[in-house]
């Protein structure tokens, strides 16, 4: 059986999932695939294009220090999250290619665990397992196996696939559902600049967003931004800035501003007001670069982005738009271009040095 797991790009919504916010994100055209079959062993074979095999045999299900950070940890967690589930299942295997470029912020690892789900789902159980128990899964899968700590945000969006609309207000039960939107259809393309610079030294800068938010959540009694109502926010705002600091203030309005913004930009999209979209898109662009200041900055890397954020913006003016991506850490920029233009904004960006992959 052939299975398909698409990345994730994120379009609405920066910063605010780990708050409990609202976000709009989209499955990319580009994933990870696999052929897969039962085997008729205990085991599970993994066959990876580039990356070599491994064999991991049912219910050895304990983490390995020495896995941390490979596919094989990855595996090893969604195994036992449907085993802990109490779902029975053989082995099989799998022969798995990606198309995922490596660091391009599309979510690969997300991708892999619900393709790793999709497999065993249907394979045993006719594919049966809910989207979001298959998210649920990942995260699992991601944080205590894989030793990163992520929400759930990319494991939903890759497992729904389409654009989706979250909201986290609860992390783990979020209410989304897809968006009736194709952005081919509305003669636009979302395009991901590669910056040519890495985000591996720059982990600290996306941590400390959430730090800084989390330090006002508390401030006003609360775990997380969702929990207080903005007016509360806005009522406490010189107070907060005291005790907070500048930054912290300002990422945390970002929050509350971003995450309004997520649900208007889902309404322009439904009601197929793709200008009003573009318009919340630049604002939610200006609201990364001035107030979680997350990119102008002397380090080497983020000089990369904020360049090829400038040298899109420059070549499409008004009749597109580019912002940081995702977390927005040096590795890559996102674009919306209008489809007339694509082959040559994809030439003038690598004319610079710049990469550029269509996802959308």
């Amino acid at each position: 059986m052939e299975f398909f797991a698409g990345g994730r790009t994120e379009i609405g919504g920066n910063h605010t999932d780990h708050q409990g916010g609202c976000i709009l994100c989209a499955a990319t055209e580009q994933g990870i695939r696999a052929e897969a079959f039962p085997n008729g062993t205990d085991a599970i074979h993994i066959e990876s294009e580039g990356f070599g095999s491994f064999d991991i045999e049912i219910g050895d299900c304990d983490p390995r220090a020495e896995e941390a950070e490979t596919s094989a940890a990855l595996v090893r967690g969604i195994m036992n999250c449907f085993i802990e589930s109490g779902n029975i299942f053989g082995g099989f295997d799998a022969k798995i290619t990606s198309e995922i470029p490596s660091g391009s912020g599309l979510s690969s690892s997300a991708a892999f665990e619900i393709l790793i789900g999709k497999i065993i789902s249907g394979l045993f159980f006719e594919n049966s397992v809910p989207e979001l128990r298959l998210a649920q899964f990942g995260k699992i899968a991601e944080n205590d196996y894989f030793g990163k700590p992520c929400g759930l945000m990319d494991q939903l969006v890759c497992a729904v696939g389409g654009t989706v609309f979250a909201d986290f207000s609860d992390p783990e039960m979020p209410q989304y559902r897809k968006i009736d939107f194709d952005f081919a259809e509305s003669g636009y393309s979302v395009a991901v600049i590669d910056c040519k610079a890495s985000h591996a030294d720059l982990t600290d800068d996306y941590a400390g967003i959430v730090r800084d938010m989390g330090l006002v959540a508390w401030n006003m009694g609360y775990t997380v931004l969702s929990e207080a109502e903005e007016a509360e926010f806005i009522a406490q705002f010189p107070i907060l800035r005291q005790k907070c600091g500048e930054r912290a203030v300002m990422r945390a309005l970002h929050y509350f501003d971003e995450t309004r913004r997520a649900k208007e930009e889902t309404e322009a999209l439904e009601n197929g007001n793709f200008g009003e979209f573009l318009r919340l898109y630049r604002e939610s662009a200006k609201s990364s670069e001035e107030k979680l200041k997350n990119i102008i900055s002397e380090n080497e890397p983020e000089q990369k982005l904020w360049k090829a954020i400038s040298a899109a913006r420059e070549f499409l003016g008004e009749k597109g738009a580019a912002r940081v991506h995702g977390g927005g850490f040096a590795g890559t920029a996102q674009a919306i271009v209008p489809e007339e233009m694509s082959a040559d904004f994809a030439a003038a960006m690598e004319e610079k040095g710049f990469g550029v992959m269509f996802v959308l």
